[in-house]
């Protein structure tokens, strides 16, 4: 086996017993980044960063879901009624999405850019579209976010790497729309979907920053411009799956 399946191997011993939104409360993920990286997905696998951060959230020494033998004694010893074939127990914790809430849990809207009904190629933002994804309660509450001020958006593209990779989820709180310099936010930049760091300028204007800035310059927009962007709300999560 190489690495990755190793690793993939490591994991399913490791969370026998649990369910998949229990594992990402404790790992600081999402559910969804605990199936992509459970499965064999090759696009999805489990990186250095990210398995450092589960072995720490575990108290393993670090490199210890690297080495074969260890992943399996552990999956060896523990006693569960889940299935032992890797590939039963993945279908299982998928088919789990689809069960009631756990009491510490919220399910949250998504920010996605559709198309308009009229299909010209224009978008627009919009919160839910029939798409939501659980989300921990306690997480919310050590981020100071009330559930109801709370959505989720997926980022793509490179322009806020390394911070933000392309394809993290990240949580929104549309409770707080108030530049404070340096900040990440989630914008409505007419009909696109923007995730960018903003900075007040004097008289009224704020500068919207990329992390990539080499080849994303900053840009510049007076606030009340109906051109500017439309603030949707910070960003207080970022999924890290590296």
């Amino acid at each position: 086996m190489d690495i990755y399946e190793i690793r993939r191997a490591n994991l399913l011993g490791l969370m026998r017993g649990r369910t998949k939104a229990a594992c990402a409360d404790k790992w600081d993920t999402s559910a969804s980044t605990v199936s992509q990286i459970t499965s064999k997905n090759p696009n999805r696998n489990l990186g250095d960063q990210l398995a450092r951060k589960i072995e720490r959230a575990e108290g393993l020494a670090p490199g210890w879901l690297d080495v074969e033998q260890r992943g399996l004694q552990l999956a060896s010893s523990r006693t569960s009624a889940a299935p032992d074939s890797n590939a039963e127990l993945v279908d299982v914790e998928i088919v789990e999405g689809g069960e009631p809430l756990r009491p510490d849990e919220v399910w949250l809207p998504l920010y996605r850019e559709v198309e308009f009904a009229a299909g010209n190629g224009a978008t627009q933002v919009i919160e839910n579209h029939g798409a939501q994804e659980r989300f921990s309660l306690p997480r919310l509450a050590r981020a100071g976010v009330q559930p109801e001020h709370a959505a989720l958006a997926v980022a793509k593209g490179d322009s806020m790497t390394p911070a933000i990779q392309d394809g993290a989820t990240i949580g929104i709180d549309k409770g707080c729309r108030t530049i404070t310099d340096g900040q990440v936010y989630a914008l409505d930049h007419d009909g696109m979907l923007r995730i960018k760091r903003l900075y007040r300028l004097p008289p009224g204007r704020m500068r919207v920053v990329s992390e990539n800035a080499d080849e994303y310059p900053e840009e510049i927009y007076h606030t009340g411009d109906p051109e500017a962007p439309r603030i949707l709300g910070r960003v207080f999560w970022v999924e890290n799956f590296l």
